[in-house]
């Protein structure tokens, strides 16, 4: 038995379990895309759970770097932005760095597609109140991550200048 816990399937493309993710310190949702087999996701599961601490560090900084980014451009926009400023604000302090950031992160669930090499690439959709419509996703392929910003279904087997971000 691995370390992804009740999967079942979910639908007619994915399977759904849980697994313990340490960075997060709870289960998360696990989305297992039937062609990428129970294998490579426990291949996956393994490898997120077991990240080093630079990799972590590394999602943490550029998480706040995103943060800082949607602070900014949410006071561009505070008289039509419905208050969001203000949530933001009574939700996470301004100065937030490092690990910290992790606590604001929500929901987060583990994509798992198909392998295009034999590499392991996964991405993380995640919720955050700094940008409740697009999120924050997190793309990790062996041990880079690609990808830290708003969710945008990229996945972890794109060539590696659509992971650029101009923030």
């Amino acid at each position: 038995m691995g370390i992804i816990k009740n999967i079942e399937q979910a639908d007619e493309m994915f399977q759904k379990g849980s697994l313990y993710v340490p960075m997060f310190g709870r289960d998360i949702e696990v989305w297992i895309e039937n062609e990428a087999g129970i294998d490579y996701a426990e291949r996956c599961a393994e490898h997120l759970t077991a990240l080093s601490d630079e990799m972590i560090d590394t999602i943490c900084e550029k998480s706040v770097i995103y943060y800082q980014f949607m602070l900014e451009e949410w006071g561009d926009f505070e008289e039509v932005s419905g208050g969001i400023l203000d949530e933001i604000r009574n939700t996470i302090p301004e100065d937030a760095e490092g690990r910290d950031i992790l606590k604001y992160i929500t929901s987060p669930s583990l994509y798992i597609l198909s392998p295009e090499a034999d590499d392991i690439g996964y991405s993380i959709e995640c919720g955050c109140v700094w940008e409740p419509e697009h999120g924050l996703e997190i793309i990790i392929r062996n041990n880079t991550v690609l990808y830290v910003g708003p969710a945008e279904g990229l996945g972890a087997w794109e060539d590696d200048d659509v992971y650029e971000i101009d923030y």
